[in-house]
């Protein structure tokens, strides 16, 4: 199974400094609306001027901030394709990523989607549609490779379709993430292995 080709997001180290610094503002459950350019800049350790220079506004700064967090986990993603990969063995692995905060910002990103009104939402969809439309096509290819993969190695019940087996895995992570922000605080090991049995049940022959 050949590797997905496609041009990855590049960012100066200051850019990803900027979204590093977001990220560790919102983990602490600071809404989007009370983060100021300055608290970013603080944050990443670099002057506000100089954040100015590579974005326009702090909307801009989340925009790229969550374009280039879902970037990384894709990649992370695409690279467990070489070979025949087991779909359970990869998502055991991710989940734990995620449990860690070692592959996403979860906690950081919850947040700051959840607190980002709808209208800004629709203005920053419009404004970076076609590098979205990039992600979500990139996720599609990944997904279907990694369907595929579970059907040959016995790990999915071929009568499931793809449809189905997105449903079940993304329905678990919102679900999931939905729980940690009603809680304000990271998900336990345990409810991460609940996610990840639910899962394997849904999906097995």
């Amino acid at each position: 199974m050949s590797r997905m080709k496609y041009e990855p997001l590049r960012y100066s180290p200051k850019e990803v400094a900027a979204f590093d610094g977001l990220f560790r503002l919102a983990a602490t459950g600071k809404q989007f609306s009370n983060i100021k350019v300055q608290d970013i800049a603080t944050a990443a350790g670099i002057g506000k001027g100089t954040l100015y220079e590579y974005f326009s506004s702090k909307e801009e700064i989340l925009a790229c901030a969550v374009l280039y967090a879902l970037d990384r986990a894709l990649g992370w993603l695409e690279d467990q394709l070489q070979g025949e990969p087991s779909l359970y063995r990869t998502l055991e692995t991710f989940l734990d990523m995620l449990e860690k905060e070692q592959l996403l910002p979860v906690t950081a990103l919850t947040f700051l989607i959840s607190s980002v009104s709808g209208q800004q939402k629709q203005e920053l969809k419009q404004q970076y549609q076609e590098r979205m439309q990039e992600i979500f096509r990139r996720m599609q290819l990944c997904e279907k490779q990694f369907f595929e993969a579970g059907r040959r190695n016995g790990e999915i019940d071929p009568a499931l379709d793809d449809s189905f087996c997105e449903y079940v895995i993304v329905s678990s992570l919102f679900g999931m993430a939905g729980r940690n922000l009603c809680a304000h605080q990271q998900g336990r090991k345990s409810e991460w292995k609940l996610v990840q049995q639910m899962v394997f049940r849904a999906l097995r022959p």
